[in-house]
């Protein structure tokens, strides 16, 4: 019995999926952006939230019933296939949360391209320098050019606080409307 527990065992088996339709899924998808849309018309009509379970038995049920021109059996075997490629640990929301997942597993997915840093980015970024101290302004640190000018916010660093006092009891506030409050509770509200 003993000897059961200190084995190493190893079973082969088979994967649950067809890895090589699901690249062929996703193939298709890269090279034809109306694919994913006839996928995603296959579950509209579906409840949310669902997983990629739900998605797989819906898209199934309707690929078997429709008499559509537009999914052929192959067709509908590569949208299946497109569908196991999701996460199946996300509960997608809606139809558009899967055609964003759809397309994010899209390695030709022009805005995961876009958004990405080049290589020659990475190792020469261009980056504003400048010499510096802790006592310099922050438009002398931040600013492209001594004229511009945030109207955003007033230029205040952060760790820059103006304390409001109490004139009875001496208590700092961070901001003047909690002094008003507090002076209001004394009755000491000053004009």
């Amino acid at each position: 019995m003993e000897n059961k527990h200190n084995e190493i065992r190893s079973q082969r088996h088979s994967s649950e999926a067809d890895t090589n339709s699901i690249n062929r899924a996703i193939e298709k998808a890269s090279k034809d952006p109306s694919f994913i849309n006839i996928a995603i018309s296959l579950i509209k009509e579906m409840r949310f939230p669902a997983y990629k379970k739900d998605i797989i038995k819906q898209a199934k049920r309707i690929a078997s019933t429709s008499t559509s021109s537009t999914t052929t059996d192959t067709d509908s075997d590569t949208i299946i296939a497109l569908f196991e490629s999701l996460n199946g640990y996300v509960q997608y929301k809606d139809p558009y949360h899967v055609q964003k997942a759809l397309e994010e597993n899209n390695p030709e997915n022009k805005n995961k391209k876009t958004s990405q840093i080049t290589d020659s980015t990475r190792e020469q970024p261009t980056v504003r320098t400048h010499p510096t101290t802790t006592d310099a302004s922050i438009k002398e640190r931040e600013a492209v050019n001594k004229n511009e000018e945030r109207k955003d916010y007033p230029e205040v660093p952060p760790s820059a606080m103006s304390n409001f006092i109490c004139s009875k009891c001496g208590k700092p506030f961070q901001n003047q409307n909690d002094l008003i409050q507090h002076q209001r509770f004394e009755g000491t509200e000053e004009s």
